[in-house]
This record gives structure tokens, sequence and C-alpha cells, in this order.
């Protein structure tokens, strides 16, 4: 997917909003507003969202000096999400679909996303969760295809969320499904990395493997180019990919293969390009 007009104000606002969790100093606060806006007079638009955020987050570890400017509320949504975690796994257990109630609650924990201005309420989309409609094409699409595979590569995107993607990875798992997944090398806004994913217990279900390995900086989706070698051949090889968020979906909407996209609808472009809603939860496979 390619960036739009309309991306450049919410990679602005990003970037105060990153300045001022990294310092309360306003004027390396104004500086990075500054350098970001500089920067974005020269992009190209036929670049994705996230190789973009990509460059802009660049700016702002720079000028902040801060490796982690999110590191605290990543915090927080790990927190948050351990703790829902039991109540989750009940409401997986106890439904008619365990499956499909899984699918539902990895793709409700993409609300925890620092990623986008349009922010939901957890707690609410897990209710609507429970008696939302799903699409029914999809979902039977995603059980034949997976009943055909061996091996799954899951793309997970942020740090809380990683609990919500436990559920659906353990359904996985009762299957026999050996499952391949992909966190960030470097931290980037509120995206997971290998250590939170330890944090959640994934390394017990999952082989967890950085997909940008080598990479200074990580973008906030998975970039091709970007990605390494290790990626790109279980990316080929795998019978079956899952990709959680927007970012990933923004990364690789256009690529040549299957793809299993996860997540909630948080922009209007993106909203445009999937031919969904804002705030609806997707499961949807786009080549």
């Amino acid at each position: 997917m390619r960036t739009y007009l309309e991306c450049i104000p919410c990679f602005i606002k990003q970037s105060l909003e990153a300045a001022c969790m990294a310092t309360d100093d306003e004027t390396t606060q104004t500086e990075v507003v500054k350098e970001v806006m500089k920067h974005l007079q020269n992009i190209s638009f036929t670049n994705s969202p996230p190789e973009l955020s990509r460059e802009v987050h660049q700016i702002i570890k720079r000028i902040t000096k801060s490796k982690d400017p999110y590191k605290k509320v990543k915090d927080q949504s790990n927190k948050m999400a351990k703790k829902q975690y039991p109540n989750l796994k009940k409401l997986v257990t106890e439904s008619d679909d365990p499956l499909l109630m899984a699918i539902k609650l990895s793709i409700v924990g993409n609300v925890i996303d620092f990623g986008t201005m349009n922010r939901l309420n957890v707690d609410d989309m897990i209710d609507n969760a429970i008696k939302l409609e799903f699409n029914a094409s999809s979902y039977s699409q995603f059980k034949r295809v997976l009943e055909q595979s061996e091996t799954i590569l899951f793309l997970a995107d942020n740090t809380g969320e990683i609990f919500f993607d436990k559920l659906l990875l353990e359904k996985l798992v009762d299957k026999q499904k050996q499952i391949t997944y992909i966190v960030k090398a470097n931290p980037i806004i509120n995206d997971a990395t290998v250590e939170d994913a330890y944090l959640a217990g994934i390394d017990k279900l999952a082989t967890i493997i950085d997909g940008d390995s080598g990479q200074k900086q990580s973008a906030p989706g998975m970039i091709l180019s970007y990605a390494s070698k290790e990626f790109l051949d279980i990316f080929e090889s795998s019978d079956m990919v899952i990709s959680k968020g927007q970012g990933n979906y923004e990364g690789l909407s256009d690529v040549d293969r299957d793809i299993f996209f996860m997540l909630v609808v948080k922009c209007p472009l993106v909203a445009r390009d999937i031919s969904e809603e804002v705030g609806k939860l997707i499961l949807k496979v786009k080549r």
C-alpha cells in the first residue's frame, strides 16, 4: 500500500507524541517536529507508510537520544494484557467454536496500537467480538488452508496484543502446526520485540525470530526489502502466512502470495484500500 497526502499529519502528530514520551524538554520536542517536517518535504509517496515511518522514527530517536520512546506504554500494555489473558482464555474454552473465538480475540488485540491516531477501547471490542457475526467465507477459507498446512508463519504486531495472539497460537499448536512467530529486531513505536514475545510465553508455542535481523532500525510493518534472509526463506516456504495489524498490511498488501490479514481497521486510508469500514474486525486473504 502506498503513502497518501493524508498520512502526513499522522506522521507529524506521531513524531510529537513520541518526542513527548522521550523527553520533557520542549526545545528538543520542537526540533523533532521541525526535522520531521523537513524530511517529509522530500519523501516518495510510492513508498509504504511503514517505510516512511521507519525514517521518521530514526529522526526522533537521534534527536531525543532515546532508543525506545514508547517503553513505558509498551510495559503497561503487556501488563494489562497479561492480566486479561486468563479471562480471554476462558472465553475461548467456553465458546461453541474455540478456533473462531481465538481468531476474533487475536484481532481484537490489534486495538492496542500507538502507531495510529484512531484508538479504540479494548474492553468494548472484546464485548463486541463475542457477539460479532464474522465473515463466513474468510473463516471457511482460513480453516481450509489451515487444515492443509503444516508450517505457519505468523507476523506479530504490537506489545500487549501478543497475549491475544497466544490464544490463537495455542489452538494452532493443538492442531500440531509448526509455527514461526515474527517480531521486530529493534524497538519501533509499540511493536513487539523478541523480549516481549518471551515475556508472553510465545517461545513455548512457536519459534521466535526477528524478521529484520541485522537492521539498525526496524519499521512498524514488514518491508521485504529490509527483511532478513532467514525471514524471506520462511516467508516463501511456509504453507500459510498470518499477518497481524495495519502496519504489516500496509507493507505486504501488494506482495504476490496468499496472506491472511488479521486487523482492526483504524485508518480511513486502510479502510478504503481493504474495502472495509473503520473499527471493523478483519480476516481477509489478499493477493
